[in-house]
């Protein structure tokens, strides 16, 4: 590590913390990103950091947060710290432009979505899967540039998602519903994500944010997309709508041609032709088929509101907007005409009468007869009772506190009421080395369910005199600090965006490589 010489702590998470160091071989500017002591002895941790180095310097793209050097550094104990030197960006992370709620210009929603799927296209093209697309990481230079971030997931099937019903792990605002069925991630499922953070971006708003973690799941899987406002194009809500399709074979195919249709202004069945090669064959699994029964329904009524927009298309002529499902015949059928329906509505059916049953036994006993236990629910919660049963069963929240550390106080608050905790907020004195309003930790993080209270502790503002580094960077050497260093860049060219009159953040993030939640 004598390479590198540190000169200030820029940011730190659950996983690690960020340097501004020098790369004194290649004379430039770099970010190091050291994996915290706690967690170098921790198999999953180090998996992650390592996956996140192999991930990243597998990508050689201009949107994508380039990895320079990977390595481990010893402490003065002999424990082996692993660390990554990364590309050093002067940015803003997409959640905190939209933290006021304020839409963003249809045409920057266009720039933005387009580069970062320009990122994850070369991710695609890799075998790579991000998994966890959302504002937080998709990260925002001065010139308007995109970096994606956090590939520290990407391939990890127990690091996001519901574990199980009632049971859930992060937040599931930018899911798949393929990924909250717990389902196999695609190309197609980043490209689901990208739809919700376009969403964000023209609406102000997600689509689907309930007062719980799995209540927004299950808007996922069933809820129609809500229509966008009247100020976005058409063919721009097209590409949105056709994004955030429930079936994945219904969507663009992966990222490429999601930029494809983003930046060309367009969405139309070229690219719906080369969605068919992802269908994937239904489930033989009843619970999934009961699931996925309302996702073949919702791309007629999800549709309808766009095709109300039709007509306001740009006054400089432009030829009528195709429909891009007008080809579908299964679209213009009724529902009770398309066989499958009629298979999954049976088997709906099927799954809920034995249900019934089974409840109906355990409760009346062995001399109890269970058809006429079984004879009376179904007239009055036939329909509603998958939805209901999943929200009866005690619904307890789990958390990785590391998941937390390092974010925004506000944005932390936010992610414990949508998990259904009352969140209380304590502020600890800072001495200097880490961000205001930066959360430090969190109390309780075990046993806890919907309702109970969770405190979230977080740095004040910095004391006047200058802050020193953290301990030990190096076994011998103590980073120094960079005088020359600035708090904040100039030059932002937002004039369509929010957030210019906060301070912008440098560097890549907090320790996980987000730089907030989204």
């Amino acid at each position: 590590m004598s390479r590198y010489v540190f000169h200030e702590l820029i940011g730190t998470g659950g996983m690690g913390e960020v340097w501004r160091a020098t790369d004194t071989t290649l004379n430039r500017e770099v970010a190091i990103k050291l994996l915290k002591p706690e967690h170098a002895e921790d198999p999953i941790g180090r998996s992650r950091f390592e996956s996140e180095a192999k991930h990243a310097a597998a990508l050689h793209h201009p949107n994508v947060v380039a990895v320079y050097d990977v390595g481990e550094m010893p402490t003065a104990s002999g424990l082996m710290r692993p660390f990554l030197v990364m590309e050093l960006v002067d940015h803003k992370p997409l959640s905190e432009l939209l933290r006021d709620g304020r839409p963003l210009d249809p045409e920057v929603v266009r720039d933005l979505l387009g580069q970062a799927g320009d990122a994850l296209a070369a991710a695609h093209r890799a075998g790579i899967v991000h998994r966890d697309v959302k504002p937080a990481n998709l990260l925002i230079t001065p010139a308007r540039k995109v970096k994606v971030t956090d590939f520290g997931i990407a391939r990890a099937q127990a690091s996001t998602g519901i574990t199980g019903t009632g049971q859930v792990m992060g937040t599931p605002q930018y899911l798949s519903p393929e990924q909250a069925r717990g389902e196999k991630a695609t190309p197609a499922s980043d490209v689901y994500s990208l739809g919700v953070v376009a969403f964000e971006c023209l609406a102000g708003y997600r689509p689907f944010q309930k007062e719980t973690p799995v209540a927004t799941a299950i808007a996922h899987l069933h809820d129609p997309v809500p229509p966008l406002p009247d100020h976005v194009p058409a063919e721009l809500s097209a590409i949105v709508m056709r994004s955030l399709q429930k079936d994945p074979s219904l969507r663009y195919a992966d990222a490429a041609a999601f930029t494809s249709a983003m930046v060309g202004h367009g969405g139309g069945p070229d690219a719906g032709a080369d969605a068919t090669t992802m269908v994937a064959p239904p489930t033989p699994d009843p619970t999934a088929t009961a699931v996925m029964d309302p996702v073949a329904q919702p791309p007629s009524p999800s549709y309808v509101p766009m095709g109300a927009a039709g007509p306001t298309t740009p006054p400089d002529g432009p030829p009528r907007y195709q429909d891009p499902y007008e080809n579908y015949d299964d679209e213009k059928k009724p529902w009770y005409k398309n066989p499958f329906n009629i298979v999954v509505l049976v088997l709906l059916v099927a799954v809920i009468l034995a249900v019934i049953w089974i409840f109906s036994a355990l409760a009346g006993g062995p001399d109890d007869s269970p058809t006429s236990d079984a004879s009376t629910p179904p007239s009055t919660s036939a329909e509603p009772t998958p939805t209901a049963a999943a929200e009866e069963e005690p619904k307890s929240v789990e958390i990785n506190e590391d998941d937390y550390i390092g974010d925004n106080v506000d944005d932390v608050r936010d992610s414990m009421s949508d998990l259904g905790l009352d969140p209380k907020v304590s502020v600890q004195q800072n001495d200097g080395s880490h961000e205001p309003d930066t959360v430090s930790g969190l109390d309780p993080t075990r046993n806890l369910y919907e309702g109970d209270t969770i405190t979230i502790r977080y740095y004040g503002e910095r004391p006047e005199v200058d802050p020193t580094p953290t301990e030990e960077p190096t076994e011998e050497e103590t980073p120094e600090e960079d005088p020359s260093a600035s708090e904040s860049s100039d030059g932002w060219v937002f004039p369509e965006l929010p957030g210019d009159e906060e301070t912008n953040g440098n560097g890549n993030g907090n320790g996980n490589g987000g730089g907030g939640n989204g």
